[in-house]
């Protein structure tokens, strides 16, 4: 597995964590401890994410930071870099 695969497989990770946890506060709103596990694991994802953007291009488009021009297609998609 390359770095490029392990990084989107930790962001993976993440956002299964993050889903689980929302859930689990959907019914245990003020439970202090999911509150903490919720916010570790969304910025360990912000992280991860962030790195990614950086190295690799941005995994959606909402995460195009050019200003200028819009860049989301000059490269190919996330889903298609794996091919390359």
């Amino acid at each position: 597995m390359t770095p490029k695969d392990k990084l989107l497989r930790t962001i993976q990770m993440y956002c299964f964590a993050l889903q689980e946890i929302k859930l689990y506060l959907d019914t245990h709103p003020t439970c202090p401890k999911g509150m903490e596990y919720y916010h570790k694991y969304k910025n360990m994802k912000n992280e991860a994410v962030a790195e990614y953007n950086r190295m690799y291009g941005p995994l959606t488009a909402d995460m195009v930071e050019s200003k200028d021009r819009w860049t989301w297609t000059d490269d190919p998609f996330p889903w298609e870099r794996s091919a390359n």
